[in-house]
């Protein structure tokens, strides 16, 4: 399988993926934008069905109050009420009152069985409470509660009916002003079963027969007495009511008292909010302008879980929640002091419907458990309460979670998919590469026997190998297909005919080449055993400046012969000069890997495009802009890189990047390396270094010869003796087998960058 076939097995998973996660966020947002305007038109539509709902179940309410209280005959009482009040104070003191106001009691009694009110009060123009229903035990001549007397006039004020949304019963407690000197509103008592109310269900709280009855000053003796409620009951006063206000007229037309109907609200005004719930999480509320929820929750259950509600039966949500934001979603396990923090602000959405604003919004924000969600809302100025519905932001955007969902599982599906067959192909790889590399080891590669594996290059595998004939070990190296175009294995290949004109003793030696029955380019070339002089510096730290003119000088012996037949080497660096021992010989330099040799003399451009060949550290500053530019003097500035590195154990200019080196061999003064190595180095080989690192290659050596020449002249030139060789081989050097490699710092490798592509 070739390389760009392997390479689309890969990137197609991966695009695929890409593709997927596109699709799945255009996707994200069509549907978003869809499920949004779909919920923004059910949501409005929700709340203008329950607010017309609401509308007409008042406006139903206020008609039946105001047939009661246009009736003549009930008017004809009231006036005949209104002109004998009652004066004596024993006379006031009876809960039934005068004569009069037991007519208007009947009156109300007859009126309210058949239009389903639950009880009913006449309030004079002075704003005290003048007559009641037989189910309400109160002392005429109270007032009516303070926080109510505004509603009350605008009855008298505008001559129409008005609702006054719940409120509390206030029994036990007054309400008004005077404290507890008989201005309470409503007492609450046990009764038993009235005429019309054979159930006994009367109109205390849920569960009890109670009526309302008086809380004057002192005992009061009779079914309305003060005492504690019966086991069960909530405390008397904690359930709601509301009223509608309608006007009472005289003969003339002239409002002269208002009727009070009293409702349950959670029996009926509840009920209507409910008509157009959405979905499982979905909830219609009124509040009023303080932001105290007046209508029932729909999860008193969980809101009792909560702590926010306690389970006392009879104990509703309404007018017992203040609808603030928690800050975060209420469990069981919140402090009850972050639930009841007055500090908390208003809901968003009750405290834009109490300023006045109506909308819908999508973005979720959370309602007074701490759950996220969207919703709308109204004020309703006429009513003076404001109606709003919230559905769960989960519930809301269930579609697009789910849709989330199965977009991600693609996604996961495309990558595991990818890493499959990233893995599959590298087991695959692994597998082939075992099986040539046995393969070719049961092969004979013409007179040689290949025996293990030593050694492993960007390009190929080097291989231990005997020769049949002369018994001499070699290494062998193969170019393995998959691992470079047909392009690289053909100038390759060139190179290596390019060395085997070469035969200088400093240089590796090419002994054969050529191709395996499979068409893999081979060649034979002399084993060697010793360290490159990377290996050299990094072991054993920088060499005294005596050693490094013996090593260099035999560079440029092979560079000279090099050279002379118009090759340049174009990658001299310590990663490509192998410290050996040949003859008896120690400390023989063989200069290595001609992978990147290119012939100047006739003008041979390399072949292939232009490009930048090299290594970074060790790159004349010519051949970064211009690769054609390279001549001898280009490897005899390497030469002096490689000096530089041998003396003080660091490349001439260090960087974060490879770009940031090559700026500094193009651009910066390096520093004397006697500044940065760790002994003394002489005048004149710093000197040397330094004219081989000159930027201008007019101004360096300009021959391998000519370098060579002044190493011979440095003050140190004959220090490094035979016997100083010897004795450091014998302590240093183990008699291992190995070959030149590519170092492993990814720096320090030859890198190949086509110019026109980087140009692109």
């Amino acid at each position: 399988m070739t390389r760009s076939r392997k390479r689309f097995l890969f990137v197609v998973p991966l695009f695929a993926a890409a593709l997927v996660a596109l699709v799945a966020w255009w996707s994200d947002r069509a549907v978003r934008r869809t499920l949004g305007a779909g919920l923004r038109t059910a949501l409005h539509s929700g709340l203008e069905a329950n607010v017309t709902a609401l509308d007409i179940w008042i406006n139903t309410q206020t008609r039946l109050a105001a047939v009661v209280a246009d009736d003549p005959e009930f008017q004809e009482a009231v006036v005949q009420l209104l002109a004998h009040p009652a004066e004596h104070p024993r006379e006031r003191r009876r809960p039934e009152g005068s004569a009069e106001a037991q007519a208007v009691q009947r009156q109300l009694d007859q009126r309210i069985r058949s239009s389903g009110f639950g009880a009913a009060m006449v309030i004079g123009t002075n704003l005290d409470i003048v007559a009641t229903s037989s189910r309400i035990r109160m002392r005429l001549g109270n007032p009516v509660e303070t926080e109510h007397a505004s509603r009350v006039l605008e009855v008298f004020t505008n001559a129409k009916p008005v609702l006054v949304t719940p409120f509390k019963a206030g029994f036990g407690r007054p309400r008004g002003p005077g404290g507890p000197g008989g201005r309470g509103r409503f007492g609450m008592g046990p009764m038993p079963p009235r005429p019309g109310d054979p159930e006994g269900r009367g109109f205390g709280p849920r569960g009890t027969n109670g009526d309302f009855a008086q809380r004057g000053p002192g005992p009061r003796q009779g079914p309305g007495a003060e005492g504690p409620p019966p086991p069960g009951a909530p405390p008397r006063g904690d359930f709601n009511l509301m009223e509608i206000l309608a006007p009472v007229r005289d003969a003339s037309g002239n409002v002269i008292a208002a009727i009070a109907f009293i409702l349950r609200p959670d029996e009926e005004f509840t009920k209507v909010l409910s008509v157009a719930r959405p979905g499982d999480t979905g909830e219609t509320f009124a509040f009023d302008a303080a932001g105290r929820l007046i209508s029932e929750s729909r999860f008193n259950e969980q809101l009792v879980r909560l702590g926010m509600l306690t389970n006392t039966p009879g104990t509703g949500s309404s007018l017992n929640i203040e609808l603030r934001d928690p800050g975060l979603e209420l469990t069981p396990e919140t402090e009850p002091a972050a639930m009841a923090d007055p500090r908390r602000p208003i809901l968003r959405m009750v405290g834009r419907a109490i300023s006045g604003e109506s909308g819908v919004t999508l973005e979720p924000e959370r309602d007074y458990r701490g759950v996220p969600v969207v919703g709308a809302w109204r004020w309703l100025p006429e009513r003076n309460f404001g109606v709003a519905i919230k559905l769960d932001a989960a519930e809301a955007f269930r579609p697009l979670s789910v849709l989330r969902m199965v977009f991600a599982v693609l996604v996961l599906l495309l990558l595991v998919g990818t890493l499959v067959a990233l893995a599959s192909s590298y087991g695959n790889l692994v597998w082939k590469r075992r099986y040539n590399e046995a393969r070719l080891k049961a092969l004979r590669l013409g007179q040689y026997t290949l025996a293990e594996r030593i050694g492993e290059g960007g390009m190929g595998v080097v291989f231990r190998a005997s020769h049949a004939l002369m018994r001499r070990e070699t290494a062998i190296k193969l170019l393995l297909p998959e691992r470079s175009d047909a392009a690289l294995a053909r100038q390759f290949e060139r190179e290596v005919q390019l060395t085997c004109t070469l035969s200088h003793p400093n240089t590796i030696q090419i002994y054969d080449y050529g191709h395996t029955a499979d068409g893999i380019f081979y060649y034979a070339m002399e084993l060697l055993r010793g360290m490159t002089f990377q290996d050299l510096v990094g072991r054993h730290g920088a060499v005294p400046e005596e050693r490094a003119i013996h090593l260099l000088s035999q560079v440029c012996g092979s560079l000279q012969e090099a050279h002379a037949h118009g090759l340049i080497h174009r990658d001299i660096k310590p990663g490509n000069l192998f410290l050996c021992e040949r003859g008896g010989e120690p400390d023989t330099v063989k200069v290595l890997d001609f992978g990147l040799v290119r012939c100047f003399a006739d003008g041979d451009p390399g072949g292939g495009p232009a490009r930048v060949e090299g290594t970074p550290l060790y790159m004349a500053p010519e051949t970064i802009d211009d690769p054609r530019a390279g001549d001898p003097r280009s490897d005899l500035y390497a030469v002096g890189a490689v000096a530089y590195f041998l003396v003080t154990g660091m490349p001439v200019f260090e960087g974060a990047t490879m770009d940031d080196i090559l700026r500094q061999h193009r651009d910066a003064v390096p520093v004397p390396p006697s500044e940065r190595a760790d002994r003394p180095l002489s005048a004149a080989f710093c000197a040397l270094v330094m004219k081989c690192l000159e930027k201008d290659p007019a101004r360096r050596p300009q021959g391998a010869g000519e370098l060579l020449q002044a190493l011979s002249a440095c003050p140190k030139a004959t220090h490094w003796t035979a016997s100083r060789r010897a004795v450091w081989w014998r302590e240093h050097v183990a008699a291992e087998p190995t070959v030149a490699t590519a170092p492993p710092d990814a720096i320090e490798k030859t890198v190949r960058i086509e110019l026109g592509k980087r140009a692109a």
